[in-house]
């Protein structure tokens, strides 16, 4: 618990660099310049909320760009084959020698699969809260070493 006076939010100097541009902006400007040229407008305005946010966090590199990318693949395509579903619904019925079968549609697999995919893309970009605790409880694997360790973190 916490004692003594809580901050002044008003009173918070961001960070900046050394030319005196802030932090946020440095982020901003990271992922403007990582975004991929051939992402659909859909796709763009999900790296536009997303980017900004992992720069901030530090996850965002240029090594990572096509993770990332594929990210905002799979969540356009989940929404859009959600929407569809809704619209359609995940079942038709089809008449045989047995009667009336209802089955799935073919689009209910695709969402399964994308799903799948999209599951393990936020795994790999530390995007749940599950994902982010196990990041934040990994110790250090020399922390004799590490300057912080110290400090009353978890290590």
């Amino acid at each position: 618990m916490a004692r003594g006076r809580k901050p002044d939010p008003e009173k918070v100097v961001p960070f900046k660099n050394e030319n005196g541009v802030p932090h946020e902006d440095q982020c901003a400007r990271l992922a403007a310049d990582l975004k991929p040229v051939d992402l659909s407008e859909a796709e763009g305005a999900v790296w536009d909320r997303l980017a900004p946010q992992m720069a901030l966090l530090g996850r965002l590199k240029s090594h990572y760009v096509d993770v990332i990318e594929n990210y905002c693949v799979a969540v356009v395509r989940l929404k859009a084959i959600r929407r569809e579903l809704l619209e359609e619904g995940e079942t038709y019925i089809v008449e045989g020698r047995n009667g009336a079968q209802e089955k799935s549609k073919p689009q209910v697999a695709q969402y399964n699969e994308t799903f799948r995919q999209w599951r393990a893309l936020v795994g790999e970009l530390y995007l749940s809260p599950a994902a982010e605790r196990m990041l934040a409880g990994q110790g250090d694997l020399f922390p004799e070493q590490n300057p912080f360790s110290k400090l009353g973190g978890s290590s």
